[in-house]
């Protein structure tokens, strides 16, 4: 509309008439604009074209891959082109040419972001974008509904150097991490695991930065009954697996004393044979080997009593 009311301004045309293909597929379109109109015409299926007329000056413009069309200017018969319109045209074309082929193109990739925001909404991943400075550029309503539910201090994720970190912060590391796709593993602490999947796009030709794109599902909690035979294999005692179906249940180390009728300090040492029995160092560690594809350590065991550093 605005190459339109360019146009209008400076060549007065009496009628504006825009016709487009879409490739592949052949789709054929036309839009008509009267004088009197500048905006509100609606695309209609078209294959007619308008007669020939020496009346009509023609901009044809093309995105290839993409479509090619024509800005057709009308004029009655009773008000002929002069000279100088033509040649005003005859400079003007090439310029317009190339803002029709960049508002297609803009459109038509406005259009498919549109589309792909719609997509990512109605599902229930949560997804995110990231810029190379670890803004959040894009949430979708379930990546922000998930943000929105997170009771800050209170549910965290669990990270292997020790240090809990609220979700977005432990996102934007994850996106920041390096230029290649992986999957990681989210140990909650409320007991929840999230497969996070990070997608990072490569600098266009155009220069545009890089981008990241995190995906988060959210994994069913393994049950006890599962996993106890490995863990009766490493040798874990009747307490200790009772211990592990506590944390398995998001339980704090004061909850599974209350639950399990222990001192806090006794949880503790439970958690330092646990951690040595299965090889790990961490919650994060344990809860990550207890899910299906994910395993315990075979060598490089901590130390008796849980090693230095180990979380607990």
């Amino acid at each position: 509309m605005r190459v339109v009311g360019t146009v209008r301004s400076v060549l007065d045309p009496d009628a504006v008439e825009l016709e487009y293909t879409f490739h592949p597929e052949g789709q054929q379109y036309r839009c008509r604009f009267p004088k009197s109109q500048i905006s509100g015409a609606r695309p209609v299926r078209s294959a007619r074209r308008p007669e020939a007329d020496a009346s009509a000056l023609k901009v044809p413009f093309h995105a290839p891959r993409l479509l090619e069309g024509t800005l057709t200017l009308l004029r009655r018969a009773r008000r002929p082109w002069t000279g100088a319109e033509v040649r005003r045209f005859e400079l003007l074309a090439p310029f317009l040419s190339l803002l029709l082929e960049c508002a297609a193109r803009g459109e038509i990739d406005a259009c498919a972001r549109r589309r792909l925001r719609t997509a990512a909404d109605v599902s229930d991943v949560p997804m995110f974008l990231f810029d190379g400075a670890g803004a959040v550029l894009y949430a979708s309503e379930a990546g922000a509904a998930l943000l929105a539910n997170e009771i800050p201090g209170e549910v965290m994720v669990f990270s292997e150097d020790g240090r809990d970190a609220p979700l977005l912060p432990h996102l934007i590391r994850l996106a920041a991490a390096g230029p290649s796709a992986c999957r990681r593993i989210l140990a909650l602490t409320d007991g929840r695991s999230l497969e996070a999947r990070v997608a990072p796009l490569p600098r266009t030709a155009d220069g545009e930065d890089d981008f990241t794109v995190v995906t988060l599902r959210e994994l069913a909690a393994p049950a006890l009954d599962d996993v106890k035979p490995r863990l009766v294999e490493r040798g874990l005692s009747g307490r200790e697996i009772e211990v592990v179906g506590a944390v398995l249940q998001g339980l704090r180390n004061a909850e599974i004393a209350a639950q399990l009728f222990i001192t806090e300090w006794t949880v503790k040492d439970h958690m330092k044979h646990i951690f040595h029995k299965l090889g790990v160092c961490s919650r994060a560690g344990l809860l990550k080997a207890l899910y299906p594809g994910h395993g315990f350590s075979k060598v490089a065991r901590p130390e008796p009593g849980g090693g230095r550093g180990a979380r607990i």
